[in-house]
C-alpha cells in the first residue's frame, strides 16, 4: 500500500463552524481513553475553565515582559584624566530568560564631566556600566526592560 504524500485535508472539506450543532460531538482524550464529547459541553469547558486560565497566564507573561526593573549605582574614579577606573557591576533583582533586554541609563548626579556611559558585558543576571570623562563620581540611574520570554 502506498501513501500519497500530497494528499491532505482541504479546508473546503472541513465543516464550517456555523454548521456545527451543539449536539455534534468531538473526539477527546479522556482519563479512560478516547471518547466523544458533545460540542456544547466542550464549548462550556473552554469558556468557563480554559479561557480564564489562558487569559491569566497571558496577562502574567505580558506583565513580566513589560515590567521595568530600575535602580541606581554610584561609580567613583580616583585616576587623573584621561584615565578612568569608573566601572560598576549591576546585579539584576530578577534574572532574565534571555539577553534580549534593553538597558536605558541616565546621569542622576556627577562631580565633573561625563562624556559617555557604556553598558556592556550583559548577562542573564546583570551587566556592567562604565563612563568616560573626568568626573570623580557619577550616579547613574538604570532601567531594564524585556528579556523575559
Amino acid at each position: 500500500m502506498s501513501i500519497n504524500q500530497n494528499a491532505g485535508i482541504k479546508t473546503t472539506d472541513l465543516p464550517l463552524s456555523a454548521a456545527v450543532q451543539s449536539t455534534d460531538a468531538m473526539l477527546v482524550n479522556l482519563e479512560v481513553g478516547v471518547g466523544q464529547v458533545p460540542f456544547s459541553v466542550a464549548s462550556e469547558f473552554f469558556k468557563n475553565e480554559l479561557k480564564p486560565t489562558v487569559q491569566t497566564e497571558a496577562a502574567a507573561q505580558i506583565s513580566a515582559q513589560e515590567s521595568a526593573e530600575k535602580g541606581s549605582v554610584t561609580i567613583t574614579n580616583n585616576q587623573a584624566y584621561p584615565f578612568n577606573a569608573g566601572i560598576a557591576t549591576v546585579a539584576l533583582g530578577t534574572p532574565r530568560k534571555n539577553l534580549d533586554y534593553i538597558t536605558n541609563v541616565e546621569i542622576a548626579a556627577a562631580v565633573g564631566n561625563v562624556q559617555a556611559i557604556e553598558v556592556y558585558d550583559k548577562q542573564l543576571n546583570g551587566f556592567k556600566i562604565r563612563y568616560d570623562g573626568s568626573a570623580t563620581s557619577v550616579t547613574i540611574k538604570y532601567y531594564v526592560t524585556g528579556g523575559m520570554q
